[in-house]
């Protein structure tokens, strides 16, 4: 929600800009104006959570509260922020206007009698009045949905000669993440290789287990090593490596393994044998995921889950040496399901709705959120192609719940500006890992 810490006013005053806000901004950063002229709007508002992926995209990974981002069609960002940000905010290069410097919240509070929305849509539309908001407004951001619609009917009774636009699915931004420019692969590049830097220090500390008797892992005290002992153990890594598990880890063993997002029973001892999906997509401190899955069997793999592994990673190896430029990504979706159907397994696409065989896509896209376009998907159109600036994570899989096992294989790959095929993920594929005790 917008914290009533942010309810201030703006004044129409002279806006400063910072040293830096002449810097190039690449990529579909500088198609915001063609992407609102596409949707025929003459500008947006962004507001919300100063973590949500859009806040985070216009301000260069920034972290704000109560801030409100502002653009006429044809004109600079504006950010508006508090005044304990002024630094945070300078660094953006972004055009700024310190809240504190104009009005006084406390001042605009006692203008509307103690009402909260009233002070709070003023502090919208005041800062629109500001930078010459009018016409379509896209409205974006993370908030409260109720929050959101009571702040957008408020602040039409307050300015007369705009009106509210919401997008749903492909919106505005949506289509602005799916091209990164170099400096946004930069960061996944990072992202990549510390993931990477994670899972190794994941699999080094299996590892040093010793195995029981009943083949279950053990912990120096003599009991039993679990999913939780070790999620608990790849979160320290994670903050060592400076990441942060936004969204959770799929650690998930056996039959668990056999259900894609079965995030794993944090009680339940690691045993030889039983095929384990570790899938894991951590962000960096400017918000960006990386994501890649490894599928483990502990000291040995029974001949079915091999079986298994070794087909998926053989359809994994065929899909990344056909990617190419300019190719429909449903082609990649159609190609593995021709091959698992081949080798006797339902997919989504023979038995659409199926929990066993291949029950997904191939791969989706990443960057400020886990999921962004493009997608494979064998729905998708000819249009749908690969093209320079995309990221996309390649994860076939194959999940048999009732057999009590699951694998996938996923990594992420991105074709920079100048359509250079970069592997985002560096890390072995072995299925069987040796075990010490």
């Amino acid at each position: 929600m917008l914290a009533f810490t942010g309810i201030v006013g703006i004044l129409a005053v002279p806006q400063k800009k910072s040293a830096s806000s002449e810097m190039e901004r690449k990529g579909m950063k500088r198609d915001l104006d063609r992407l609102m002229e596409e949707r025929n709007l003459d500008g947006f508002l962004v507001l919300g959570e100063g973590h949500g992926p859009v806040m985070r995209y216009l301000t260069n990974g920034g972290f704000f509260e109560g801030a409100l981002l502002l653009k006429p069609r044809g004109k600079e960002v504006t950010l508006v922020h508090g005044m304990m940000e002024r630094d945070t905010a300078a660094a953006t290069g972004l055009r700024t206007v310190n809240r504190e410097d104009h009005f006084n919240r406390y001042e605009l509070l006692k203008e509307f009698e103690g009402d909260r929305l009233a002070a709070g849509a003023a502090y919208i539309s005041r800062a629109m009045e500001m930078v010459g908001l009018r016409g379509r407004v896209g409205v974006y951001g993370m908030q409260d949905a109720g929050a959101s619609l009571a702040l957008m009917a408020k602040v039409k009774e307050q300015i007369e000669d705009i009106e509210i636009v919401g997008e749903y699915g492909q919106t505005l931004f949506s289509q602005a993440f799916v091209t990164k420019d170099n400096a946004e692969l930069e960061i996944l590049r990072r992202a990549g290789r510390h993931t990477c830097s994670v899972v190794g220090d994941v699999q080094a500390f299996i590892q040093e287990h010793k195995v029981g008797r009943d083949e279950t892992l053990l912990k120096a005290d003599g009991e039993p090593l679990t999913i939780g002992d070790v999620k608990g153990f790849m979160r320290g890594r994670l903050h060592a490596n400076g990441l942060q598990e936004d969204h959770g880890t799929i650690f998930s063993q056996g039959r668990d393994a056999g259900v894609p997002h079965n995030a794993g029973d944090p009680m339940m001892p690691l045993q030889l044998g039983r095929s384990i999906i570790f899938d894991i997509f951590p962000t960096t401190e400017e918000g960006y995921f990386h994501d890649m899955t490894r599928t483990w069997s502990l000291g040995y793999a029974t001949d079915e889950v091999q079986e298994a592994y070794d087909q998926t990673k053989e359809i994994f190896d065929r899909v990344m040496a056909e990617l190419e430029l300019g190719r429909p990504m449903r082609d990649y979706q159609l190609m593995t399901c021709d091959y698992y159907e081949s080798k006797g397994h339902k997919t989504a696409r023979s038995h659409p709705g199926t929990e066993e065989g291949y029950v997904h896509s191939l791969g989706h896209g990443i960057g400020l959120e886990i999921h962004e376009g493009p997608n494979f998907s064998h729905a998708a159109g000819e249009q749908a192609v690969l093209l320079p600036g995309h990221v996309v994570t390649i994860e076939p899989g194959l999940y048999y719940p009732s057999r009590g096992y699951g694998v996938r294989v996923e990594d992420a790959v991105a074709y920079s500006e100048e359509g250079e095929l970069i592997w985002l993920t560096d890390y072995p594929y072995d299925l069987v890992i040796p075990m010490n005790g």
